[in-house]
Formats: C-alpha cells, sequence, structure tokens
C-alpha cells in the first residue's frame, strides 16, 4: 500500500505581525466583558461644530503626509476649560481620515482625563492600553514605562514602514512631562494631543483656542437648537437676544451648548426669557449647568491643580473690573512686586486661566472664569479690602499724573526715571487703560469709596472728552456725580458739573449743557471759589458760542477772565481772552479779535504752555484770513501745525486742519486744501464725530465749486447734510443748504435749489440770524423772477 505524503508550505502576508503567530484552521476570540476605554474608537464628531475653520485648516495641513518634510506631524491644542478642544480634535481627526491614503492604518483615540482626579488614566497605564491595541499580547507588554514607550514607538515605526500610517489622538492629557513617551518617534505617525494646559515643551504646532465670536457663537446656538428642534427658529426671530446670549457667555462653546439644552428642554422658552435669567451675573454659573455639564465644574478641575499662591493670586485677579488688566495693576491687587506677580501670571496663563494680550505685560481673564474667580473669593473668606484700596489709589496717581504730562501746562519736566517722559507716553497708558478707568469709576461707586470715586471720576474725564470718548465721559461723570453728592461734597460736585456740561456741548445737547453749568456756577458762587468758577464761567461761555449767543459768550468769557486774573490764575486768563477773541471773529470784530488773541497767545508762551499758544495762535490765523489776509493767515496755521510733541490731539488738529484748508482755498491753495480737509475728514470719521465730518464735507464741496466741479460738490453737499442731521446744529445746516442750492443753480436744477434755498431762510429764522434771514429771502425772490423756478411741497 502506497502512502501518499502531502507536502505543507505556510506563508503568511499582508499583515505586520507582533508576538508569536499560532496557525490553526479555526481561531475563536473571546472579547473582554469589558472593555478598555482605549479600544472603544474614535468618539463621533459633533453635527453642531462651527466655526474654528482656520484652526482645523491649520491641524489638516499639519496631518497631511505630504506636508511631512517641512511641519511636524503632531499638533498641541490647548485652551480653557470649554473651548471646544475636544471637539476641534475629533472634527480633524474624522476629515483626516476620509482623506485617501493618509490613514491606512486608522486611528487610536485615548482620553486621559488628564485633570479629573477619580478618571485619570496615567501615561503609563495608557501605553499598557495602546500596545494591546496595537495587537502586542498582554504577556509581552513591558512593566516599566520607557520599555512600553519603546514597544509602542516601534509598533508605530513598523505600521508606518509597511504603509499603514495611524492618527493617534490624545485627549486632555495631564500635566506631567512623563506624556513625551505617548508620542511616535518615526516622523510619520501624526499624533492630535490637547491639554488645559501649555504644552509648548512638546515639538509641536501649538493652537490655543480662545472664545468664538459673536457670529460663530450665535451659529453655533442656532444649528443646536436646528439639530434637536428642525422647525426652530429662535435663533432668527430674536437676534438681539441671540447675540446677548452669546456676549453673556464670553462666547465659550460649553457654556452655549448648556443653552442650546437648556432652550431645547422647553421649545415655548424664548431667547429673550433666557437671556434676562442669566444677566443677572450671580446666579449665572448656577445656570449654566445641565445634568452632568456644567461650566462652573469644568473650572473647578483647573483651579483644583493650583498652587496655594497661584490659587489666591487667581481670586484676587476678579477685583480688577476692567476688561483686562496690566502687570502692574495685578501687582497692586497681590501686594507683591511686580516680579512676583509676573511669575504668578505667566504660571495661570500656561494653565489657560488667564489670557495674555497685546502688547506684552497685559492680561484678561475670560467674563465667566472672572466670576467664577468671584465665587471663589467670596467662598474662601479673603481679605481683599486692602488689595482693592491697593488697586484703586494706583488708578487715581497714574491718570492724575499721565493727564497733567499730558494737558497740564504747569507740570514741570520729567526728571530721570519719572513714569511718563514724555506726553506720548502718557497718552499711551490713558489709551491702554481707557475701558479700565470707566469701570475702576463705577465699581468705587458700587462699593461705596465716594472719595475715590470723585477724585478719579476728574482725570478720567477730562482725557475721555479731551479724546473724543464722550459716551464714556458722561458715564464717568455721572457717576462721579453721584458719589458726591452721597459723600455732600459740593466742590467736586459742581467741579465735575462743569465737565459734563462741556462733554454735553460736544454732544450738541446745548440746552442740557447750559441748565449743567449754571448749576456749577450757582454752587462756585456760593462757595466763593474764583478759580473754579472762572473755569466754570468759561466753560459756559463755549456753550453759548455753539448756541451762537455771542454777545452773551463774550460776557461770560469777560467775568471768567476777571476772577482768574483776582485768583492769580494766568493760564485761566489767557484761555478766556482766546475764547474772547474766537468769539469776536464770529461778530465780524476782526481787528480787536486778533488784538485779544495776540495777548492770549503772549500770555500762553510766557507761562510755557504751548498747547494753549497753538490754540491761539489757530484763532489768529483764522482772524487774519477772514480780514483778507490770507497769506499772513497761512504762515500762522504752518506754525501751528509745526508745533512739536504731539501738541495738537486728534480732535484738535482735523479742527485746525479745516481752517487750515479754508486758507489754503482763500490762498488760491485748491489741490492742498482738498489733502488738508480728506486729512480731516479720516479723522473725524475714526472719532465718530459726525459734526466734524459734516465740517470737513462741506469744506471739500466748497472747494468742488471753485473748481467748478459741480457735481461733485452737490454729492459732498448732500454727505454733509445726512451729516448735519445727527449733530444738530441747525445754522451750519442752514449754511449748507444754501452752499448745495449754489451748486443746483449751476446745473440748472432750479426747483430744488429753491427749495433748499427757503429751508435755510427758515432755520436762519429759527436760529434767531436775521441777517441771514434776510439773505436767502432775497435770494429766493432772486431765483424766482430769474429763473421762474417753483419750490416743490416739502
Amino acid at each position: 500500500m502506497t502512502r501518499i505524503i502531502h507536502s505543507v508550505d505556510n506563508h503568511i502576508d499582508g499583515g505586520v505581525l507582533f508576538g508569536f503567530v499560532v496557525q490553526g484552521q479555526y481561531v475563536t476570540m473571546t472579547l473582554p466583558d469589558r472593555p478598555d476605554p482605549m479600544l472603544a474608537g474614535l468618539p463621533t464628531a459633533s453635527a453642531t461644530f462651527t466655526g474654528r475653520r482656520s484652526q482645523v485648516d491649520q491641524v489638516l495641513a499639519a496631518l497631511d503626509p505630504a506636508a511631512l518634510i517641512d511641519m511636524t506631524a503632531t499638533v498641541a491644542v490647548t485652551g480653557l476649560a470649554g473651548t471646544g478642544k475636544t471637539e476641534l480634535l475629533l472634527q480633524a481627526a474624522h476629515r483626516a481620515l476620509r482623506e485617501e491614503g493618509w490613514f491606512p492604518g486608522g486611528v487610536l483615540y485615548a482620553d486621559l482625563h488628564g485633570y479629573d482626579t477619580e478618571s485619570k488614566l496615567s501615561p503609563k497605564r495608557a501605553l499598557g492600553t495602546l500596545l494591546r491595541a496595537l495587537g502586542i499580547p498582554p504577556q509581552h507588554i513591558p512593566s516599566r514605562i520607557e520599555e512600553r514607550a519603546n514597544a509602542y514607538r516601534s509598533a508605530l515605526g513598523a505600521l508606518a514602514d509597511a504603509g499603514r500610517r495611524v492618527l493617534v489622538v490624545l485627549d486632555d492629557v495631564p500635566a506631567t512631562d512623563k506624556i513625551r513617551h505617548l508620542l511616535p518617534s518615526d516622523g510619520r505617525t501624526a499624533t492630535l494631543v490637547s491639554a488645559r494646559h501649555s504644552l509648548a515643551e512638546l515639538d509641536a504646532l501649538a493652537l490655543t483656542l480662545r472664545a468664538l465670536p459673536a457670529d460663530e457663537g450665535r451659529d453655533l446656538l442656532g444649528k443646536a437648537l436646528r439639530t434637536a428642534l428642525p422647525e426652530d427658529s429662535r435663533v432668527g426671530d430674536e437676534p438681539d437676544d441671540a447675540e446677548r446670549l452669546v456676549a453673556l457667555c464670553g462666547g465659550l462653546p460649553l457654556a452655549l451648548r448648556i443653552l442650546a439644552s437648556l432652550l431645547v428642554d422647553v421649545p415655548a422658552r424664548s431667547l429673550s426669557h433666557l437671556r434676562r435669567e442669566i444677566e443677572d451675573t450671580h446666579s449665572r454659573l448656577s445656570l449654566l449647568s445641565r445634568e452632568e455639564r456644567a461650566v462652573a465644574a469644568a473650572f473647578e478641575l483647573s483651579y483644583r491643580r493650583l498652587t496655594p499662591e497661584q490659587a489666591r493670586f487667581f481670586r484676587l485677579l476678579c477685583l480688577h473690573p476692567g476688561p483686562d488688566f496690566s502687570t502692574e495693576a495685578a501687582a497692586r491687587l497681590y501686594g507683591e512686586g511686580r516680579k512676583v506677580s509676573e511669575r504668578l501670571l505667566e504660571d495661570l496663563v500656561r494653565r489657560n486661566l488667564v489670557e495674555p494680550r497685546e502688547p506684552y505685560g497685559r492680561w484678561q481673564l475670560h467674563s465667566l472664569v472672572h466670576l467664577y474667580a468671584w465665587e471663589q473669593l467670596r467662598s474662601h473668606g479673603d481679605s481683599w479690602d486692602e488689595g482693592l484700596g491697593r488697586l484703586l489709589a494706583h488708578f487715581y496717581e497714574m491718570a492724575t499724573l499721565a493727564c497733567e504730562r499730558l494737558f497740564d501746562p504747569a507740570t514741570p519736566q520729567p526728571r530721570a526715571g519719572s513714569r511718563f517722559g514724555n506726553r506720548a507716553e502718557a497718552l499711551r497708558w490713558l489709551e491702554a487703560e481707557r475701558r479700565g478707568l470707566v469701570a475702576m469709576v463705577a465699581w468705587a461707586h458700587e462699593v461705596g469709596d465716594d472719595l475715590v470715586c470723585t477724585a478719579l471720576a476728574a482725570p478720567a474725564a477730562h482725557f475721555l472728552t479731551e479724546m473724543r470718548y464722550l459716551e464714556d465721559a458722561e458715564k464717568v461723570l455721572s457717576t462721579g456725580i453721584q458719589s458726591s453728592r452721597r459723600s455732600q461734597d459740593s466742590w467736586h460736585r459742581a467741579a465735575l458739573l462743569s465737565s459734563l456740561g462741556a462733554v454735553l456741548m460736544n454732544q450738541r445737547r446745548l440746552g442740557k449743557s447750559v441748565r449743567t453749568h449754571h448749576k456749577a456756577i450757582k454752587t462756585f458762587r456760593r462757595l466763593r471759589q474764583h478759580r473754579a468758577l472762572g473755569g466754570a464761567l468759561d466753560n459756559l461761555g463755549l456753550t453759548l458760542y455753539e448756541q451762537r449767543r455771542f454777545e452773551e459768550a463774550v460776557a461770560a468769557h469777560t467775568e471768567a477772565a476777571q476772577l482768574s486774573e483776582s485768583a492769580g490764575d494766568r493760564i485761566g486768563v489767557a484761555r478766556a481772552l482766546s475764547n474772547i477773541g474766537e468769539t469776536l471773529t464770529e461778530l465780524g470784530s476782526r481787528k480787536k479779535a486778533a488784538r485779544t488773541l495776540r495777548k492770549a497767545a503772549k500770555i500762553f508762551r510766557k507761562q510755557g504752555d504751548l498747547r494753549g499758544y497753538a490754540q491761539a495762535l489757530a484763532g489768529l490765523a483764522r482772524a487774519t484770513r477772514d480780514a483778507g489776509k490770507a497769506e499772513q493767515a497761512l504762515e500762522l496755521h504752518k506754525r501751528v501745525m509745526d508745533m512739536s510733541d504731539g501738541l495738537l490731539l486728534p480732535h484738535d488738529r482735523a479742527v485746525e486742519l479745516c481752517n487750515y484748508a479754508g486758507t489754503l482755498a482763500a490762498a488760491g491753495e485748491l489741490d492742498a486744501a482738498l489733502t488738508a480737509q480728506q486729512e480731516a475728514l479720516d479723522t473725524f470719521r475714526r472719532l465718530g464725530e459726525r459734526h466734524g465730518e459734516a465740517t470737513a464735507l462741506g469744506g471739500m464741496a466748497l472747494v468742488r465749486q471753485w473748481q467748478s466741479k459741480w457735481g461733485k460738490a452737490v454729492r459732498l453737499h448732500t454727505l454733509a447734510l445726512e451729516a448735519l442731521l445727527e449733530s444738530k446744529d441747525d445754522h451750519r445746516l442752514a449754511h449748507e443748504l444754501r452752499s448745495l442750492a449754489e451748486a443746483l443753480l449751476q446745473q440748472g436744477c432750479n426747483s430744488e435749489a429753491l427749495e433748499n434755498l427757503e429751508l435755510a431762510a427758515d432755520l436762519y429764522h429759527q436760529t434767531g440770524d436775521t441777517e441771514r434771514t434776510a439773505e436767502m429771502v432775497s435770494l429766493v425772490e432772486q431765483v424766482r423772477r430769474r429763473h421762474g423756478a417753483v419750490a416743490r411741497t416739502a
């Protein structure tokens, strides 16, 4: 009997094998009763994800195999709890896995719960689970973390060599240097890492997530609602409330998703109802929670990791009421030196509890983090009275010094090492702290520190008014007046009322300005404060000038000059004389105006007040031009414009440019006049000064008329009229209507021109300008006779 022996040839291909290979006809696999969370695969990405387009694009660019030569294969995404770090990783990972040929080996995902003490996965344990997911038998997994890391990296490298590149996603990693053991080393395996703390020590592309901008936050809220309730239209129906909700959440995606859940729970609930509830800062964090998701709980995990020193410093930061703060302010709050505070701030930045701002040395707390810090401060019973007192004193001291350097001509030249070496440094500090100053005045009033509130309101409002932040100036002054009334401080109340009158004048609320000035004047007369009374009367004269009550304005300025003289205030005298001179120019007394302005300029120069000197020269230039001496006026204007050290603030310079342009036009230099007006127009628009914008546009329109470019003149006059309608200056409006009518007549638009002339006549009559009213009535009759035009009914 012949036995036939079959030869057997074993060959295994198409895979990458780790450990022993067992061959059999049947293989039975038994999964463990509780699968390790590492083996669960990549979680599902949210369907409501929105925004973050640039960050997703950056991640995908780094994951692209073609980019490995030029870019790192590791991306580290960090940020405050709730900013959507995990979701960004999942969105990018799912998109990358759909790209053909990018990750044929699949994905390894691990959530290390780095800040949760109960669920935290150590790097050593994570490596063990990753190795099992890669097919390494448990009995072959080394016990030491370094050996596990070597085996892990070798396995990933072998897969990459075999054309099975793997994407590794490590979510919420802990703050430990051992995390480096989880990073591949073959240069081809890509890794996405997220953490609440900085990962700057990794050789990785670093992305820090901040709050969503308003539009993206609104989109997220709307998409989340429509995903659960496809017919939901609340975000579109209540856009203002939706925007406010996003702002109240500080654009934090976690908070917005919680809000969406609360709205889904009760479809009949309006956004305005929810908005009213969470506007209460005392309950906002408690409302931003639902089942296992809560904003405060997310912050708590980060807060627990702070040292006692860091935690106390963090709690005190909430006492600063402004939207951002300086290192110096934080040091005053904490009561330690600048270097200590800077170190602590950088510690908190690395944990994403504080955000750095530009330029370096300014910082910010997210609005919800600010509320969380405040809750921690109250619950810990920290003594914060001294810190707040130091902060308020710091702001008063710095604001006073900065305003003296910027505005007060009597301030001596700074010594070496002075806080503000020049006016530019003072202006930079004031601009950087502008919103903080407004908030600090309100905070001082709220905590009952009326002395600091009224003292700080004065320099803060001075700066805000000069720089044309008029709404903020009004807010600061109104708060200061309330504190001075509460503390029965009549002098400060009158001083703040006088400043408020100036703000109201600049807002073209002239009637209220006059009434406010009279309140201040009455108090100063009663207190027999001659110097302060002179200043208040001078301010009243400025408002009367704007009301075209020129004789009354001259009387107010004259009394102001006399009071300043008796008080020994030479600069006060010069200011009053300068204002008298400009008013006399308007009254047509040009010679007397010129003499008065020269006298004012002489006093200013002798007292060292170059800014006042420049303003007096500017007034003299206008009087000289109106006297028909355009060339002499040009020389005066040039002296003003050439003054150094930035003496003219933006608004003052824009006003002077308009006057300079008028003189250039009178001298026949029309192109130069247009250039000057354009610069003035740009400044006025930047400042939001509609009245100044109208002045510049009207001046440009007149130049176009002199160039016989009637179409351009009409367009510019029309724009000027639109601006004037908002600025409540009827006399200037009448003047613009007259100029527009002249341009329209040149285009043959006689009926339109006649209508504008009649409107101008009516406005001149309402403002009490009888001379120009008569001129307009005469001009209307001429147009009717010459052209037979009939005005349309307005």
